[in-house]
């Protein structure tokens, strides 16, 4: 039981480790704006580029996912499952529903039940300096 509980406190915190929530994102006329400075991280003086954010709102219950494909190219995604309504976990190519075990993939397509719908997208347009996220 011991062993189990260290695994299980290890997996939550190398987990929570990995999350990236943003600090910056301004919400104007149901519109984010998000610095793509965020997906950069200086870690003991080397650039790492994170392949998703998640950001928080106080329009929205569930976090919103951004996974960046390239440098003009993201996706968003509302981090609310379409089975049972639970709050999604992303990870580096996929994001999974901690309830039921439903996968999806960066995309927000269904990849393995029991979920059957997409997740849901939002549009998202680009400058040379910032991300919006159309609410």
């Amino acid at each position: 039981m011991v062993c189990f509980g260290g695994i299980t406190v290890g997996s939550l915190i190398q987990s929570c480790g990995t999350t990236n929530y943003v600090g910056q994102a301004v919400l104007t006329n149901n519109r984010l704006a998000v610095k793509k400075s965020e997906f950069i991280e200086i870690k003991n003086e080397k650039k790492i580029e994170r392949k998703y954010i998640l950001i928080k709102t106080e329009k929205l219950e569930f976090p919103v996912c951004v996974y960046r494909e390239n440098e003009n190219e993201y996706t968003a995604l509302y981090m609310q499952c379409t089975h049972r309504g639970c709050e999604l976990q992303p990870n580096t190519g996929f994001i999974v529903c901690p309830c039921h075990g439903s996968e999806f993939s960066n995309k927000g397509v269904v990849q393995n039940p029991p979920a059957e719908n997409n997740l849901k997208q939002f549009q998202i347009t680009t400058d040379n300096e910032n991300i919006y996220i159309q609410l």
